[in-house]
């Protein structure tokens, strides 16, 4: 059982990683749209969306990895 702990905490930190590497680029992306564009432009809010649910995700991780300890 505690192989199995390991192994979920080792994917859980994997998917953690992937996920905060994504927030960052998409938080630039969005940035760099912002100074050209309206807040209100579609690409911005498809970015927006796109980043909570990134955000969303990252923090169910985090859950699960509380879980597993």
């Amino acid at each position: 059982m505690e192989t199995l702990d390991r192994q979920i905490s080792f994917h859980i930190e994997q998917d953690k990683d992937h996920l905060l590497a994504e927030i960052e680029s998409s938080r630039q992306k969005m940035n760099l749209l912002a100074r050209n564009q309206p807040l209100s432009s579609s690409e911005i809010v498809e970015i927006s969306t796109y980043l909570d649910f990134l955000l969303n995700e990252y923090d169910q991780c985090r859950n699960k990895k509380a879980a597993a300890l």
